[in-house]
């Protein structure tokens, strides 16, 4: 039994555990989403088997490649991505792959042994891969399960009530739309005509709002509790990048359960992202053919995107596009049942993927299927990143303009009684958003929103402001709808990474977030020898800054000193050792500090995509970032 081959099933279900264990006590993914991925899995593994022993004639040869077609072909995707290839990758990888699989299954097919022994060694590693996946999976289901988050006292019907059945409330999260004057400033997008739709439509649109976070889970486990998140971050920790809390929040959040306590049937709609699907809501619409987030990553993992293009002419970019245009399409719907609904809809646009032209026309995707966007690659070559990110913004946001314009008008002609529609995004675009280290324009684009809500001719619509912020807005819809009494809170925003969603950084203020934070964070002096040439380092302590975030990737760390060196020679004959020779020899100048002998390097592109070596020395008494260029 030890040598019996078993070792190709376990090998096709072992990667897809890996993701589901080291996801799912971060993000509370429910176990239910392995059924589909192990289910191929298993049969890709028997048709693997079944293959190579037809072509070998050895079960155990069989098995032994098998298994090396399976670990190739889930390291597809993690290849693709580890070197960059996010574009066509199958134009590199694919010659390469099919390349070492016909080898590795050729020197199996001629191996002069059974390979029992082999047999045995590849069923004992799948064996301790498969267990010690599963140990950590199981403890982050059951702490996900058991643990709770307190979202403060239930709320108080007061005498103000309004009389009668209260109005239905949509609550549609367009997701990254920017704010009118950012989309003119950045995205050269006149939106004006759809503000003064809105406006004509008897909504009041926030020219100034912002949102309080800059991202998703964070913003909306804010907006449908009405608090901040403080209290949370103190509980994780500033370092966690564990977001099972803010998932809790928002699937069991203040705003749905004062409302169903109210009388309110539940209405949601899949959104394709982890934690705002809302499957346990009273009327779930999805459409047949749907893609779990989780499942979304495992195929990216894999050469199956390339399959999907090329034979079945159906990608998960498709299956994107067709789950935008079934919530715009099925929205209305809810104005059928009996009232009073809450309709909580998250539309995954016009945030990339961009997957619709400006009409609507299917686009050709970029790359692989990701719902992240920003990155430290984009620094490399920021502006050309920048110019493809706003024209298909531009294209995808026109397209989703004309679509809500179009469900805003119907839900209403089908809606017996004027409901509480409000238009709101979770977050604004990131055109050229560099999580490590953003710029203050980059801040002040993520944070500026859309933000509009249409209340019934009875409420008294002059309690919203301009600048009012997703965390006093059903503070407002309640106080109106219900005479509840709540205190608005003050309106801020707060930057945080994706690293370390929970260390939160006024928006402005985005000095304190270059500046670093906590006595744990080590400051840098770095000393730089630049290729020289027409264009110049600019701004050095942004320079340094990003600089620092290319060889500290997902760090903080605060810059104490830069000093830049042009080095006017070939580049290519630039050593470290070099470079550390010509530091010692400004130090005998007295030109720089002695910084000492303990130093980190970096050898390569930099921000401005000119060549650069770069020393990184822990800097003995930081000080305010400075430059000097001889």
């Amino acid at each position: 039994m030890r040598r019996f081959p078993f070792h190709p099933w376990l090998f096709a279900v072992a990667p897809i555990l890996f993701l589901f264990a080291h996801n799912a006590g971060k993000l509370s993914l429910s176990p239910s989403e392995l059924v589909l991925p192990f289910a191929a899995g298993f049969l890709l593994a028997c048709i693997a088997w079944l293959v190579m022993f037809l072509a070998i004639g050895s079960g155990r040869k069989a098995a032994a490649a098998a298994s090396f077609f399976l670990v190739l072909f889930f390291l597809y995707g993690h290849v693709a991505t580890g070197f960059g290839l996010k574009s066509n990758p199958d134009l590199y990888l694919v010659p390469v792959w099919v390349t070492l699989f016909v080898l590795g299954a050729v020197s199996i097919a001629r191996a002069r042994s059974d390979l029992a022994g082999v047999t045995t060694f590849l069923n004992f590693v799948a064996l301790v891969l498969v267990a010690a996946n599963l140990g950590i999976a199981f403890p982050a289901i059951l702490r996900s399960r058991h643990s709770s988050v307190s979202h403060g006292p239930s709320l108080r019907r007061e005498s103000g009530t309004l009389s009668g059945t209260p109005p239905s409330i949509y609550y549609i999260i367009l997701d990254g739309y920017g704010r009118q004057d950012v989309l003119e400033r950045v995205y050269r997008f006149d939106n004006s005509d759809f503000t003064e739709y809105l406006r004509s439509r008897g909504f009041f649109v926030a020219s100034s709002s912002r949102s309080n976070y800059s991202q998703t889970y964070l913003s909306l486990a804010s907006s449908l509790n009405m608090t901040y998140l403080d209290s949370v971050a103190r509980c994780v920790g500033a370092e966690s990048d564990n977001r099972s809390a803010l998932l809790r929040m928002i699937a069991d959040n203040r705003v749905m359960a004062e409302l169903k306590r109210r009388g309110y049937t539940t209405v949601s709609f899949a959104s394709g992202y982890t934690g705002t699907e809302f499957k346990n809501a009273d009327v779930h619409y999805a459409p047949r053919w749907v893609l779990s987030e989780f499942q979304n990553v495992v195929i990216s993992t894999t050469p199956l995107p390339l399959l999907l293009d090329r034979v079945l002419r159906r990608t998960q970019h498709d299956l994107h596009r067709e789950r935008i245009l079934y919530a715009f399409e099925r929205l209305p719907d809810p104005a059928c049942l009996r009232p009073p609904v809450f309709v909580f809809c998250h539309v995954l646009a016009p945030h990339p993927p961009f997957v619709f032209g400006p009409s609507g026309e299917k686009v050709r995707p970029r790359g692989l299927f990701t719902l992240t966007e920003g990155g430290n690659f984009q620094i490399i070559d920021k502006q050309r990143v920048r110019d493809d990110y706003i024209r298909d913004y531009r294209d995808q946001l026109a397209f989703i303009t004309m679509k809500t314009r179009q469900t805003i008008d119907r839900i209403l002609a089908r809606s017996d009684r004027q409901p509480v529609i409000i238009i709101q995004a979770d977050h604004g675009p990131g055109s050229i958003l560099n999580w490590d280290d953003p710029e203050p324009e980059e801040v002040a684009e993520r944070m500026a929103i859309l933000n509009a809500c249409l209340l019934p001719q009875d409420s008294a619509v002059s309690a919203w402001y301009d600048s009012i912020s997703p965390v006093n807005t059903f503070r407002l819809v309640f106080n109106r709808l219900f005479g509840d009494t709540l205190a608005l809170l003050e309106d801020r925003s707060w930057f945080s990474t994706i690293a370390k969603p929970y260390r939160f950084f006024d928006a402005d203020r985005p000095e304190s977030y270059a500046a670093g934070r906590g006595p744990d964070v080590q400051p840098l002096t770095i000393i730089a020898f630049r290729c020289s040439g027409e264009s110049e380092a600019g701004d050095l302590a942004a320079y340094a800054r990003r600089l620092a975030s290319i060889k500290y990737h997902g760090e903080t760390r605060p810059i104490a000193r830069i000093h830049i060196r042009q080095v006017q020679a070939n580049f290519e004959g630039v050593s470290v050792e070099l470079a550390y020779r010509m530091y010692r020899d400004a130090v005998a100048a007295g030109e720089i500090p002695d910084l000492g002998e303990e130093y980190e390097t970096y050898s390569g592109l930099g921000p401005d995509r000119r060549p650069v070596i770069a020393l990184f020395f822990p800097a003995r008494q930081p000080s305010k970032p400075a430059g000097d260029r001889p």
